[in-house]
């Protein structure tokens, strides 16, 4: 055991220097040693939900049960992604070209946040609905940008748990942010009209049917309000009878945690549908920051094999993060090549 807590101080002194800022070097590190007391703590029941759960990438079934499984791939995904001081669960676009170095993904993250949140044109005193909300952090960005109260939907207990925790710690719990568990596949738990803006980060690919949730969406958003979607989809360069292709995206899939690439019209055709507007449907595309992301992450996947051969990291934790890293380059070639991504912008209005 005390070997162990050694080596964990280790690991968090050598990876929190990887960033700059002193300030930084504390968050970042304090961030790491978390996740690596959570890896530590968990049961072998969770790899082995973890591992198990990976069908769900090759026969989605669009039940109940998906959701379990991806509830069991977040649950050691979460942690896995803090070891590269990831709180936020997407890979952005790159928003600013001369910081695509992996120490400013969330640099990145927070720009186009900002973005979105100009976009969705809410202020203080409005609401707007994030769906899908992970652990609350792209909320409580969004929050501070344009001074509007951010509530949050997400299927899994631990992330709502997390994101609570960090809202009363700032004090905003219940007033500019809320948490509750709650699934884009049922009906929203909302009243009529109850929000200004509703957006959706790279979550929509688990929703069950998006025409569906759009007329959800519609329901609870008021007149002349904004959705915005940064998407996961397959692109026009994609063809499904390419059996490269078709392999590639399959990988994809796994190293995104993405149960299904749809095409892109799919969801402007659930926004159309129920009387949206489009306003904007774009690549912003994903290449360049995966590619930093994958830079990190493989050889820290090495470094964790390596500390399993010698009895300091558990088998589960090194192969949790070979599932992370075996896949990456397909994922980066796909967005290079307009197959498909992780990062499609679509943006649409209510009627007023």
């Amino acid at each position: 055991m005390a070997s162990r807590i050694l080596l964990l101080s280790l690991i968090v002194v050598i990876l929190g220097c990887l960033f700059g800022g002193l300030q930084d070097k504390f968050d970042h590190a304090c961030t790491i040693g978390m996740a690596l007391r959570t890896l530590f703590a968990m049961e072998q029941s969770d790899f082995d939900a973890f591992l198990d759960s990976y069908d769900v990438f090759d026969t989605p079934k669009s039940d109940k049960g998906d959701e379990t499984k991806v509830n069991a791939v977040y649950k050691v995904l979460v942690p896995l992604m803090a070891l590269g001081s990831l709180t936020k669960y997407y890979i952005p676009p790159v928003m600013d070209p001369s910081k695509i170095n992996f120490k400013y993904l969330n640099y990145n993250q927070v720009l186009f946040e900002q973005k979105m949140g100009d976009t969705l044109r809410v202020k203080k005193g409005q609401t707007a609905l994030d769906i899908g909300c992970g652990s609350g952090y792209i909320a409580n960005t969004v929050q501070e940008h344009t001074g509007a109260k951010i509530v949050g939907i997400n299927i899994s207990p631990e992330q709502i748990a997390t994101a609570r925790a960090h809202a009363e710690k700032s004090g905003k719990l219940g007033k500019l942010l809320d948490f509750q568990v709650g699934s884009m596949n049922d009906p929203l738990p909302f009243e009529d009209n109850s929000f200004d803006a509703v957006y959706v980060m790279q979550a929509i690919c688990y929703v069950h049917d998006p025409v569906a949730l759009m007329k959800e969406v519609r329901r609870v958003l008021k007149p002349g309000g904004v959705f915005s979607d940064l998407s996961i989809v397959t692109l026009d360069n994609y063809d499904p009878n390419n059996k490269t292709q078709h392999t590639m995206m399959k990988n994809a899939q796994r190293v995104s945690v993405v149960t299904t690439f749809r095409p892109r019209h799919v969801y402007e055709d659930a926004c159309l549908a129920n009387g949206f507007t489009l306003k904007t449907s774009k690549l912003l595309g994903a290449a360049d920051m995966t590619q930093a992301a994958t830079d990190y992450f493989t050889p820290l996947g090495t470094i964790v094999q390596l500390l399993n051969k010698i009895g300091l990291m558990s088998k589960s934790v090194m192969e949790s993060m070979d599932r992370m890293n075996q896949y990456a380059q397909d994922l980066v070639q796909g967005e290079r090549e307009e197959l498909f991504s992780i990062n499609y912008w679509l943006v649409c209005q209510a009627p007023a």
